[in-house]
């Protein structure tokens, strides 16, 4: 049994290093070439919108639920189809799109940490000050990418390549250190009443 998981630890370790460093790799390449990250994103969306149309027009097709569910999935299904046709056929207009969902989620984001800072009167000053200057920060971003959306994309695409660096990072090390990630530490802790 002792021989069984470490063969699997080892395992483990290999492929958290390997996918680390694939991570690594994506992530400097998306950050040196930002056009490549938000090209990414869109052909993402349109593979999760294709398929989840197609699960949808599978589950309306089969009979084991009523007549008007049956119709709702597959008119869902066939929208969700044609939303990730759109995607795939129109990538300059989804990006834009997205983009634009950025910089308003920015503006609410701000809008609402400013508010916080003014009002919450139940946190400390420092952490007040906080709040208005994240907001502050937040409501710039969100007039930058209003101002050029070519900006919105290659911050869009920076914030991705800065993210999957951190998550390789973070492989490459607990496939190094063989400590593995949290959840498996904790949920081994608490069945083994460590």
């Amino acid at each position: 049994m002792g021989q069984m998981s470490h063969k699997n630890s080892s395992g483990l370790r290999i492929a958290q290093i390997v996918l680390g460093l694939i991570a690594i790799g994506v992530s400097i390449g998306i950050i040196v070439y930002p056009g490549a990250g938000m090209a990414t994103i869109v052909f993402l969306l349109s593979i999760a919108l294709l398929a989840v149309g197609f699960e949808r027009i599978v589950m309306g097709i089969f009979p084991n639920h009523t007549k008007s569910s049956r119709a709702g999935n597959i008119v869902l299904g066939l929208l969700a189809v044609g939303l990730g046709m759109a995607v795939i056929f129109y990538p300059v207009g989804t990006s834009y799109f997205l983009i634009s969902l950025l910089a308003v989620g920015l503006l609410f984001l701000g809008i609402a940490r400013i508010i916080q800072g003014f009002t919450n009167k139940h946190i400390s000053g420092w952490a007040r000050a906080l709040a208005i200057g994240v907001g502050i920060l937040c409501l710039a971003i969100s007039f930058a990418i209003f101002a050029s959306p070519l900006t919105g994309a290659v911050f869009l695409a920076v914030i991705l390549g800065v993210c999957l660096l951190i998550v390789g990072i973070e492989a490459v090390v607990n496939g190094v250190s063989g400590r593995g990630n949290i959840l498996t530490s904790a949920s081994n802790a608490v069945g083994y009443g460590k």
